[in-house]
């Protein structure tokens, strides 16, 4: 499948729409906020997922205009290296927003948890492997949605993923073919030995574009369902009125002079 026909057959539009508006606000905030944190995270998921896409349809144009000075195979090979590498980062960001969105849903509800915006960073950012089982597994009880996700995590592309991702942010760069060369040892043998040189793993745009191309496929099948277990379809009813504000008005008041 080529890139620019992921949106055609994966459509992931309406992820944005679970982005928090006013209405969801007024109905949610005082004993659902759960909701409002997981929406956020999911147009945040959305909006990197996008991008990951963009990147991916980037290899395939033959035009880059003014973005590579000169239209060769090395200028090329190099502007393509920098959208796969673009896409890669995208995609493993968004394996850990989908753990964000997960942990921030099984967690506070009150209105505490939006009227304390420290309250979501903090989570955000507590939020790994091990605490989102303690949460789901020990705390609420949900070993079946813990093993959807623990399933996706160690499939096989998803970590050779997260291993192309996590070698060039702790130890470096891949080499590309057709940038440079990347020997691994002098040529001229001294006495039957040979000088080692250190060298770099190669990779191959096109290879690495179909794998990211699967994962796409497979991550869009992961949140899905991870959407439409945790996510109630009142959730996206846009429609409000005037007693609901005030309620939820009066409830916040009360919530407030409580806190003091």
């Amino acid at each position: 499948m080529r890139a620019h026909d992921l949106s055609d057959s994966y459509d992931v539009d309406h992820w944005r729409s679970f982005g928090p508006g006013m209405t969801q606000y007024i109905r949610f905030s005082e004993n659902q906020a759960h909701l409002l944190l997981a929406g956020h995270k999911t147009e945040d998921i959305y909006r990197q997922y996008k991008m990951a896409r963009a990147s991916l349809i980037y290899l395939e144009i033959d035009d880059y205009g003014q973005l590579i000075g000169k239209n060769d195979d090395t200028h090329f090979t190099f502007i393509r290296s920098k959208f796969l590498f673009d896409a890669l980062a995208l995609y493993n960001y968004c394996i850990d927003l989908s753990w964000q969105m997960v942990y921030l849903y099984h967690g506070d509800a009150h209105f505490g948890a939006v009227q304390h915006k420290e309250y979501y960073m903090r989570a955000s950012k507590d939020c790994d492997y091990e605490s989102l089982k303690g949460r789901l597994v020990k705390v609420n009880k949900r070993d079946e949605l813990f093993d959807h996700i623990d399933k996706f995590f160690d499939a096989k592309l998803t970590n050779e993923i997260r291993q192309a991702y996590n070698y060039i942010k702790h130890r470096g760069t891949f080499h590309i073919e057709g940038l440079g060369l990347n020997e691994n040892s002098v040529p001229i043998g001294l006495v039957g030995h040979q000088l080692q040189m250190l060298s770099r793993e190669s990779i191959d745009i096109g290879e690495w574009k179909e794998k990211l191309i699967q994962f796409d496929i497979t991550f869009y099948s992961y949140f899905e369902d991870i959407l439409k277990t945790l996510m109630p379809k009142e959730y996206l009813d846009n429609s409000l009125d005037f007693e609901e504000l005030i309620n939820t008005a009066l409830s916040l008041e009360e919530w407030i002079k409580a806190q003091k």
